[in-house]
């Protein structure tokens, strides 16, 4: 059997950990606000309950800005800018709200995929986020069915 020397095996332990985090470094990082084609004079807003609402328009409002991180094939991960907390989506069973929540890294419940066609699709289970169309505030999880409640756009930010 091979021996490696404990420094070697130290050493290619050091290499894998830093090519890791050099990984991690090479996500870009957008700042971003998102409406929809129904209403583009309403940003999604993380609310102070937590809850994910389409809300007016405000320049100021930090709550309407979220920092874009890309992941993998396409997915990024949406970080609200004024709390930390990270865009989440759920399945049609139970509540299908869409919520701002404690980021957990590489949690596919947090991954979204902003298609050609303006579906924002949820990793975890192919579901997109509307605008709910009794509401018009509130955003839900539903099958995408290509409607202008369902069509996302992005526009940067500083």
């Amino acid at each position: 059997m091979f021996a490696v020397p404990r420094r070697a095996g130290v050493l290619l332990a050091g290499l894998l950990a830093a090519g890791a985090l050099a990984g991690q470094a090479d996500a870009a990082t957008t700042k971003v606000k998102l409406h929809t084609a129904a209403d583009t004079t309403r940003f999604l807003t993380e609310d102070a309950n937590g809850l994910a609402s389409m809300r007016p328009a405000n320049a100021s409002d930090t709550a309407q800005k979220w920092f874009k991180t890309t992941t993998d094939s396409g997915f990024a991960t949406y970080t609200n800018v004024k709390t930390g907390h990270c865009l989440t989506g759920r399945g049609l069973q139970g509540a299908p709200i869409v919520t701002a929540e404690k980021c957990f890294p590489g949690a596919t419940k947090q991954q979204w995929n902003l298609g050609v066609s303006g579906d924002f699709k949820l990793r975890l289970n192919g579901l997109v986020a509307q605008v709910n169309p009794s509401t018009q505030t509130g955003v839900l999880m539903a099958l995408f069915t290509a409607k202008p409640n369902q069509k996302w756009h992005t526009h940067g930010t500083s």
